[in-house]
Order: structure tokens, then C-alpha cells, then sequence
């Protein structure tokens, strides 16, 4: 037999029951045999975005489906061909390698995308972002819902959410792990983002780039005190990150990455990505557990119970007059 052009794509990707992961690399019959087993879904939502000298500019989909991957790898959930281009603030426009597309159009995106997810017999979809577009992705969902009529659970995440605990111990001199500390908060392609995606594809690091340019600072238009920074893991913070224009990368940043990237490890970016992955395969047991294939809690309104206290029709005029 011969080998297949693309080890990335022509090759089966299978859990550990040996079923295929990717729903792109099934045939019907295992769409609809899976379905039946478990019809939960992952649905990956990157970017293609600069990250520096030293880091892919896919950082933040390799990331996200990375975990998505290992997260199905242990339950048996299918993972959706990930999306590879994401809406970014203002802020990040203009860098080369940087590929923004609107909101609206990721909206309807990735709406049309759960749609027929939901079509295909997955009534459970887990949206997983790993990328700054948190504040975009739960407006999909309610169009997938209001619009589109989807009637299914659906779910929006980002893979910090998974860790906040550990990702608010940087900068205080706490471990998140015996002998491992975070030292600096977590903001964009930083020593957090680059040790996960160390971790996660250490091939795709240039080390030699990342030890002698790794280090470049921060520019706040508001002092941190108000503002949160990425991942918005302390509530205590007046604005979230999303919610305050920034100093423009292409200016203040041209290199492409923020804070002191130089300060990334391998062994850090294991123990947030373990966490997440081990704290996500938990809720989705429950979740198998809770709403077994088949079984999906109401999550939608009838649009024609919209029309409260509305006649179906309107009285016929009281007269009328034809000619001829």
C-alpha cells in the first residue's frame, strides 16, 4: 500500500477505542455510526496570527486543536475541522502574517458551521477558541439558535478558562506545579502562549530566535490595574482586555509579540495544557452521562411562540368593492 502524499491530512488520526477523531477523515456510515455513540463535537476556532520570530503564525489553531484533539483521543468525542482564520481587535491589524477577517463574517461562519454540525447529528457542540475573539463566539451561538434555528446544546469556550486558577498565580511568585511558576501575566504570544505552544508542537519553535529576541516589553494605554489582560482571569478588573483600545501592534509591537516570551518553558505550557485537557475531559463525561446520544435539553423557542397573544390572521375589511 502506498503512503499517502500528506502525513497531515491522508493519514487516519484515531482514538484510543481506534476510531477516527476528525470528522473531515470519516465516511458517512461513520458519521452516522459516531453520532449514535456519542454525538458530542468539538469545533476548534484559531487564527492565523503573527506570534513573533520564533512561533507559527497558526499558534493560536495548532493550540486549540492540539487539546481538542487529546481531549477526543480520551472520550471518544469527534473534533470538527478547525477554523483557521479569527476576527482580532483593532489593535492587531496590519502585521504581516496576521490575517483578520470581520466579526460579522466570523459570526455567520461559524454560525453556518454549527448549523449543520447540528444537521449532521452532533446535538452537543463545543465551540473551543484559542484565540481573542472570546467576546464574538457566543454571539454565533446565539444566531446559530435565534436565526438558524438550531436545536442543539451549544457550548463556547476558550482553553484558559480551563486554567484561570493557575494563570492568576503569574507574576506572584506561586507555583502552578512543583517547581514551575508562571513570571509574567498572560497576554499575546508571551511567555505563556509561547510555552504552550512549546509544548504542544515543539517543532514548530524556533529556540535560537526565541532566546535572542524573546524580549520586547508592554505598552498600556490604561494601567493594568483597570484592565484585564488576556484571558480576562481576574473579575476584579473596570475593562476587560476587549473592551479598551490598545497601542496598535504595528506600531508598538512590529515584531509581533508582547511581554518576555524569552521566559517560556516546555514545562510550563504541559501543566496549563494538562490541566485543561484533564478538567475538559471531566465535563465531558458528565456530559456524556447527563445527555446520552439522542437526548438533547431544549435550548430553543419555537419562533412560532414568538407571536404571544397574535391572532394567525387579521379580520377580513369590512367591505369591498369590485369592479366589472
Amino acid at each position: 500500500m502506498s503512503s499517502p502524499l500528506s502525513e497531515r491530512f491522508g493519514k487516519p488520526v484515531l482514538n484510543k477505542f481506534g476510531k477516527k477523531i476528525y470528522l473531515d477523515q470519516m465516511t458517512l456510515k461513520e458519521i452516522d455510526e459516531r453520532v449514535r455513540e456519542c454525538d458530542i463535537v468539538i469545533l476548534p476556532v484559531g487564527s492565523t496570527e503573527a506570534h513573533g520570530p520564533f512561533a507559527p503564525v497558526g499558534e493560536d489553531t495548532i493550540i486549540g486543536a492540539s487539546i481538542a484533539e487529546r481531549v477526543a483521543y480520551e472520550t471518544g468525542v469527534t473534533v470538527a475541522p478547525p477554523i483557521f482564520y479569527g476576527s482580532h481587535p483593532s489593535h492587531h491589524y496590519g502585521l504581516r502574517g496576521t490575517i483578520p477577517v470581520r466579526a460579522t463574517t466570523l459570526i455567520e461562519y461559524v454560525s453556518d458551521v454549527i448549523k449543520w454540525l447540528a444537521n449532521a447529528g452532533f446535538k452537543k457542540i463545543i465551540v473551543l477558541n484559542s484565540h481573542g475573539q472570546e467576546y464574538v463566539l457566543p454571539i454565533a451561538k446565539d444566531v446559530a439558535i435565534l436565526e438558524k434555528e438550531v436545536h442543539a446544546l451549544i457550548m463556547v469556550t476558550s482553553w484558559w478558562m480551563w486554567v484561570q486558577d493557575l494563570l492568576r498565580k503569574a507574576g506572584s511568585g506561586e507555583e502552578i506545579a512543583p517547581g514551575v511558576k508562571l513570571e509574567t501575566p498572560f497576554v499575546h504570544a508571551d511567555e505563556v502562549e509561547t510555552s504552550v505552544t512549546w509544548y504542544v508542537a515543539p517543532d514548530l519553535v524556533d529556540r535560537e530566535s526565541l532566546r535572542k529576541e524573546g524580549k520586547w516589553g508592554i505598552v498600556r494605554v490604561l494601567p493594568s490595574r483597570w484592565v484585564n489582560a488576556a484571558g480576562n482571569v481576574f473579575p476584579d478588573k473596570a475593562f476587560n482586555w476587549y473592551d479598551v483600545s490598545h497601542a496598535p501592534e504595528l506600531y508598538y509591537y512590529p515584531k509581533g509579540f508582547v511581554g518576555w516570551p524569552c521566559k517560556a518553558d516546555p514545562k510550563k505550557g504541559k501543566v496549563l495544557v494538562d490541566t485543561a485537557i484533564a478538567r475538559m475531559i471531566e465535563f465531558i463525561e458528565w456530559l456524556k452521562s447527563a445527555y446520552p446520544p439522542g437526548v438533547v435539553p431544549q435550548t430553543w423557542v419555537n419562533p412560532k411562540d414568538f407571536n404571544f397573544n397574535k391572532p394567525e390572521r387579521g379580520a377580513e375589511p369590512p367591505e369591498k368593492i369590485f369592479e366589472g
